[in-house]
């Protein structure tokens, strides 16, 4: 099998109908691909990072003019195969010569492993040996397709997570998150739906050709290198293609002993592949960015570490700090989300029809090396290239953000106030809770940050229309805390409820709501002019 010449990447076409497709043919113009479709959520977000990699790596644009141009007019399968064709030897999943993303050691001595542990869900040695593998169990995938195990590889390598002494994690660490930019899923070009290709596009960034070649390229076309030592791999030991294509893993396929059948994941009938060999102390990459993901920094001065998604899922409270770059001064947004919020895009005819685009948030989040849960989200990307004006805009919507978050906290308080005499020793999950809260007040939030994005800076008037925004902000927190409280703080044990304890952690709530921390986080300089004229409320 190879991933260049042959099909292999699952598509669902504007038609409706599905199938597989090879890399070229993602600008078939006569039933173009929409979307991928993949049988498992980390698959698609592997598949689209692999094509956005194949692109940057061997096509980007050089200027501007180009990119836009090739946005809406995409080159033909036949061009795509031209850039295409010359990597093929360099993509070959099995065979006599180098193999995709496997040891460059045809003889790779280690351990030899079920094809299961390619899965960032699968239990680990040592769960296995000690039989404790209770929630996620062992042997509900004994044989991969090729199809699913070229994936299952590129997804690994992508997303590696700690695995014991000497077994690396990706380049950006054990699942990173990746922040895309992708249209609104209602845009349409020319009266059609927006592509496949157009939503990879929107993510190759500008650039000269790749230097040098495939040798530089893909590190499993050269001796493996090894970590050892704490030898590394940083940005000026390789090519910076090699981002999109890094090996942390040594691992090598076992073709000589596969079984005819049906996959484990996707059901398609195949020479199933049932194991591989893996060794310890691969590629130790430090100090990559990597273009489709955000950063942070621990101090001033610091080195820049990858975003990992946290528990409790992708609410609006990270909103800032992977979409408005300049918003935090120890953060840093994806560079392809950065490029678009420095890019006007009024009045420009490769638009399509809704030009409003939008950031797919996605990754595992990883306890160590056990995945908790894997998240995924989008987010509006606003129009606003003005340097200064993004950076305003930015700030105020972390103030915002920082300030539903101060509410969630106090009506967290408040349910455990009114739930038990002792509210600290209270235990418990409250995750619940809090999702609530998020999305009761998610649609304000966005709302709002669309009258924002248009107010200018500089006058007067402006700083007004801003703090009446923020006021009405801080109106729509304090009503769904309080809605939330009423929803929440009677759904207790009858036996325990005590109405004079509710009361209190009822008043006590409505008192942290009105008082000035709130107010100052918000960026409201002044008491509410309407809660002093009791009138004129904005319904």
């Amino acid at each position: 099998m190879n991933l260049i010449t042959d099909p292999w990447i699952p598509i669902r076409r504007r038609d409706g109908g599905s199938g597989l497709i090879a890399p070229h043919q993602i600008t078939d113009p006569d039933d173009p691909p929409l979307t991928l479709d993949a049988p498992r959520a980390d698959f698609d977000g592997a598949l689209m990072q692999f094509l956005i990699g194949l692109l940057q790596t061997v096509c980007p644009p050089e200027r501007d003019r180009e990119w836009r141009r090739m946005l809406a007019e995409p080159p033909t399968p036949d061009e795509l195969w031209s850039r295409f064709k010359p990597l093929a030897f360099a993509f070959e999943l099995d065979g006599d010569g180098p193999l995709f993303m496997q040891d460059h050691d045809r003889q790779l001595t280690g351990t030899e492993v079920g094809i299961a542990a390619l899965l960032i869900e699968a239990p680990g040695g040592n769960t296995l040996r000690s039989n404790t593998d209770f929630f996620v169990k062992r042997g509900h995938v004994d044989g991969l397709c090729r199809i699913c195990t070229a994936t299952a590889v590129f997804t690994l390598m992508t997303n590696a997570p700690a695995g014991g002494v000497g077994n690396r994690t990706s380049l950006r660490g054990g699942g990173p998150l990746t922040t895309l930019v992708c249209f609104d899923p209602g845009a349409v070009h020319q009266d059609e739906p927006v592509t496949l290709w157009q939503n990879l596009w929107l993510n190759v960034t500008k650039g000269a050709e790749q230097k040098g070649g495939p040798d530089d390229w893909f590190p499993w076309l050269s001796p493996t290198r090894t970590s050892e030592g704490n030898k590394a791999v940083t940005p000026q030991d390789a090519h910076p293609a090699v981002a999109f294509w890094a090996t942390p893993r040594r691992i090598r396929l076992d073709f000589e002993h596969t079984s005819a059948g049906a996959c484990d994941i996707c059901g398609r009938h195949d020479e199933l592949i049932k194991r591989y060999i893996t060794r310890n102390y691969g590629a130790n990459y430090t100090g990559w960015i990597h273009s489709l993901s955000p950063y942070y920094q621990q101090k001033p001065g610091a080195e820049w570490l990858p975003v990992h998604p946290q528990p409790g899922g992708f609410t609006y409270r990270y909103w800032p700090e992977w979409v408005v770059d300049g918003a935090a001064a120890l953060r840093r947004v994806a560079e392809v989300v950065a490029v678009f919020n420095r890019t006007e895009r009024s009045h420009d005819k490769y638009w399509v029809t809704r030009p409003e685009l939008r950031v797919r948030a996605f990754g595992f989040d990883m306890d160590n090396m056990k995945p908790r849960c894997w998240y995924e989200g989008e987010y509006p990307l606003f129009d606003i290239p003005d340097a200064d004006r993004r950076r305003a805009f930015g700030h105020q919507a972390m103030e915002w953000a920082a300030g539903a978050d101060l509410v969630r906290q106090y009506l967290a308080s408040a349910l455990r106030e009114a739930w038990s005499d002792r509210p600290k020793d209270l235990a418990g999950d409250f995750s619940f809770v809090e999702s609530a809260f998020w999305d009761a007040t998610e649609r304000g939030f966005y709302d709002l940050l669309r009258e924002l994005a248009v107010v200018p800076l500089g006058n007067d008037k402006a700083v007004i229309q801003q703090q009446s925004l923020s006021v009405e902000w801080h109106r729509q927190l304090r009503k769904a805390a309080l809605e939330q409280f009423s929803r929440w703080a009677e759904r207790g044990r009858w036996e325990y409820e005590d109405p004079g304890r509710m009361a209190v952690a009822h008043e006590t709530l409505r008192s942290r709501l009105k008082g000035p921390k709130l107010k100052k986080m918000l960026g409201i300089s002044v008491a509410d002019p309407e809660e002093r004229k009791g009138k004129g409320r904005r319904k």
